[in-house]
């Protein structure tokens, strides 16, 4: 016991110190950060236009709110603003502590614009310019705000493409993502006493993890509870997208309805998070949110996905004009930000020939729901479908057995799925090897493990090959 309350006692030191603590933002910064996390286009004209009497501080948070700004409908005019406004800072100010921290944390926020805009070698020219910068800066100048940064770039680097770590090091762009989680978790921890900045550090988390990490179910509940009256619609949207991501379909539903409509409409990506999430439950109620969605969002990403899960929705309802409809409109699409977006236009042209269960038995298991899914899929066996759907019918079984448990039964419907996709370029081949191999290193058969690697190696020659090769790699190193 006088070990819990040790711990107890250190954290709330730790929470009161850094609640007296002077950060790089005065009272008034914290106040105008709060506002920007709960109404980001509050301002439009300000946001454009500036002030040439700005302090450090006021144009530091003009330009962060741009970027949060952008995240609402993705206006270029913003994005824009962001970009040249940037150039000004760096000119127009004395640099010091609290600045360099400032210029900093907009050189990776714009770094994450270029990238949203496809703009790759600006978005990593922006990141090491930042990383170089950084590591001029002093600690102990600032420690909880350099904390932050510092868990930025070690989750960020750790993402280096294999291939490039050597060059990247020689940089000193190394980064260690497990470390980087960690520092992360104890910036949230001691931001917890101050609203702006925790809902700054809830985002970013919530963020990584997103992007990057495992979450666990129980993380995933904590972050809605901590979050859900923080009247953030960035922060609320990249939450329910965790839960898209665990497969937390009743929760995710459960924690948007709680929302109220005003923060719904003024982040119009809500309504797509909240359609996908109805849909993955088969809910008719998904295509009202997707149509509202694709009715006023402004932006690139997620729209393509968007108008895809629609076609889904009307191929189910075996409504073949509006399903048919829906798929010239994604193949128009040419800005796929997302990888979502990206993978919505390969797969677009199958579905008509998807059969109706197998596209159920995706959503559902998307949703969590492994119990139903068994079940429709059970009602249609594979004798009753097409040569073409069978090995798809077995990939998606052998995932469900994963979930329910039923390894033995879940190896030998990948083991199938295996053997019909040996004369195809599709994913579910690879994927089922690779599905395979995660079983056997959970029941310690390294050697069959391999094994399974390398036919997926052998099998991927079409869809997905980066990705397969990377998910390949990852194991292996296991």
């Amino acid at each position: 016991m006088k070990q819990y309350l040790t711990i107890v006692l250190l954290m709330l030191a730790s929470c009161h110190a850094f609640a007296q603590d002077h950060t790089f933002l005065s009272d008034q910064g914290h106040e105008r950060l709060l506002q920007i996390y709960q109404s980001p286009e509050a301002d439009f004209i300000e946001l454009i236009t500036g002030n040439s009497k700005a302090t450090a501080e006021e144009e530091y948070l003009r330009l962060y709110n741009l970027f949060i700004a952008f995240q609402v409908n993705e206006r270029t005019l913003y994005a824009n603003s962001f970009h040249k406004g940037l150039s000004h800072f760096e000119t127009s100010f004395e640099t010091n502590a609290h600045v360099g921290l400032m210029h900093t944390t907009l050189l990776i926020q714009q770094s994450l614009l270029f990238w949203n805009q496809d703009k790759t070698s600006e978005g990593a020219r922006s990141l090491y310019k930042a990383h170089r910068l950084f590591r001029k800066l002093n600690k102990d100048d600032y420690p909880y705000d350099y904390l932050k940064l510092q868990s930025v770039f070690n989750i960020f680097l750790s993402q280096i493409p294999a291939q490039f770590q050597f060059l990247a090091s020689l940089f000193g762009l190394e980064g260690d993502m497990e470390e980087g989680f960690d520092q992360l978790n104890t910036y949230v921890i001691n931001t917890s006493q101050q609203s702006a900045i925790n809902y700054e550090a809830m985002v970013l988390h919530a963020y990584c993890l997103l992007k990057f990490g495992r979450p666990d179910i129980k993380r995933v509940q904590l972050l809605m509870e901590q979050s859900l009256n923080s009247q953030s619609p960035l922060l609320n949207f990249i939450v329910a997208s965790l839960s898209v991501k665990n497969r937390m379909s009743d929760e995710g539903i459960n924690y948007i309805s709680e929302i109220d409509k005003k923060t719904i409409t003024s982040f119009p990506l809500l309504y797509y998070m909240k359609g996908r999430l109805l849909l993955n439950q088969l809910k008719p109620g998904s295509i009202t949110m997707l149509q509202q969605f694709d009715s006023i969002y402004q932006g690139h990403s997620f729209r393509t996905d968007a108008l895809m899960r629609q076609a889904w929705y009307y191929h189910l309802e075996e409504e073949v004009e509006m399903r048919d409809s829906l798929m010239i409109r994604v193949n128009k699409q040419y800005k796929l930000p997302t990888s979502n977006d990206k993978q919505a236009k390969k797969e677009i042209a199958s579905l008509p020939n998807t059969p109706a269960c197998l596209l159920k038995v995706r959503l559902l298991f998307d949703g969590g729901n492994f119990d139903k899914a068994y079940q429709v899929l059970r009602s249609a066996p594979p004798e009753s479908m097409a040569s073409y759907n069978v090995a798809e019918y077995y990939y998606r079984l052998g995932r469900i057995n994963t979930e329910l448990g039923r390894y033995n039964e879940a190896t030998a419907c990948f083991d199938k799925t295996i053997e019909l996709s040996h004369d195809n370029t599709r994913y579910f081949g690879p994927y089922a090897a690779i599905e395979a191999a995660k079983i056997m290193l959970m029941l310690k058969d390294t050697i069959a493990a391999r094994t399974y690697l390398e036919k997926a190696r052998h099998l991927n020659n079409g869809e997905y090959q980066q990705d397969i090769s990377r998910s390949i790699s990852s194991l292996l190193n296991e």
